[in-house]
């Protein structure tokens, strides 16, 4: 594993030191409300990894108690070579079970599709499967808002993309003239996109989507803050591009070690375990806790007014509970 940091210059320091003037995240206040979010990708093994995830998740929700879970893509994997994905048939094994408890406990999943879901039905099964996947457009993409910020409007509104439609060569001018509405319109104080395919990635085995990236990044610039991705099998976050911070989670079930390249762009990787991410939103602050599949965190930041990244103080983990 390994965690970079881009070397810090006077200008960080200055804002680290206004920083620390705003209240701790983990602190609200009565007219500041703090809503919490995990995100995973890549997820739908239903082998031991996914579980392993799941029951950190679920120990992280004992301590931090989140409503929501995004979902990246690749929810639900099929057979051998990965036939089959987006089955209705595996839904069992490959999301109640792993998931069981955090469902128990009344944690909603929202589901981005993936290569794999599309497999089959080009991902109908999980769209029919409201009441799981809670994937609100036909066609696979919706916006979603959550919590409220002190004057009233929502705290975050999420836009969820089926890349699967855009990545590449592919055209879909009906989901980019309805992303750009939807982003025309929005109030929330933060704006949020999650998707499959990634941006942004120096994974050995997929890479950016430069094709993609041409597409979005445009209209993502000056109105989103935060874009989460999967399809790469590792963790990475970097330095914010065009005034937007990047994530790949795509490593909460499927991992392949070792198969991160270096990158001046990237921020932390983490292509050793499989990972998933903590989230903590208030009005003024995006806190990141990235989480591995022992329970520790190893990649803490913040998103400060003016698109600031500064670092955060890892909260200790725990140890695996059994299953």
């Amino acid at each position: 594993m390994f965690v970079g940091l881009r070397h810090r210059n006077f200008l960080c320091v200055l804002c680290l030191l206004c920083f620390l003037c705003f209240p701790h995240p983990f602190a609200g206040t009565p007219t500041d409300e703090i809503l919490r979010f995990a995100v995973i990708g890549d997820s739908g093994t239903g082998k031991e990894g996914q579980y392993r995830v799941a029951r950190q998740m679920a120990a992280w929700h004992d301590r931090l108690p989140f409503e929501l879970v995004l979902m990246l893509g690749d929810n639900i994997y099929g057979g051998l070579l990965g036939s089959g994905g987006g089955n209705r048939s595996d839904f069992e094994a490959k999301f109640d079970r792993p998931y069981a408890e955090l469902l128990r406990r009344g944690v909603v999943f929202r589901a981005a599709l993936g290569n794999h879901d599309m497999r089959r039905r080009d991902g109908q099964d999980l769209i029919d499967s409201y009441d799981r996947f809670h994937i609100a457009g036909p066609q696979g993409y919706y916006n979603f808002t959550a919590g409220q910020a002190p004057d009233g409007a929502p705290l975050i509104e999420f836009f969820v993309l089926n890349s699967i439609r855009l990545e590449k060569d592919k055209r879909d001018p009906e989901q980019l003239a309805w992303l750009e509405q939807a982003l025309a319109a929005s109030r929330a104080r933060w704006r949020i996109a999650y998707f499959h395919h990634s941006l942004y990635s120096t994974g050995k085995h997929h890479g950016p989507d430069t094709k993609l990236r041409a597409k979005l990044e445009p209209l993502f610039r000056d109105r989103i803050q935060v874009v989460f991705s999967g399809h790469d099998h590792i963790y990475q976050r970097f330095h914010p591009q065009q005034g937007i911070l990047y994530f790949v989670v795509g490593s909460s079930g499927q991992l392949r070690r070792g198969n991160a390249r270096p990158g001046r762009e990237v921020a932390a990787v983490n292509d050793q375990t499989r990972t998933f991410l903590l989230v903590e939103a208030r009005s003024e602050v995006l806190s990141f806790y990235a989480v591995d599949d022992a329970g520790q965190t190893f990649d803490c930041v913040a998103l400060a007014p003016g698109g600031s990244v500064l670092p955060l103080a890892c909260p200790a983990g725990g140890r695996e509970e059994a299953p």
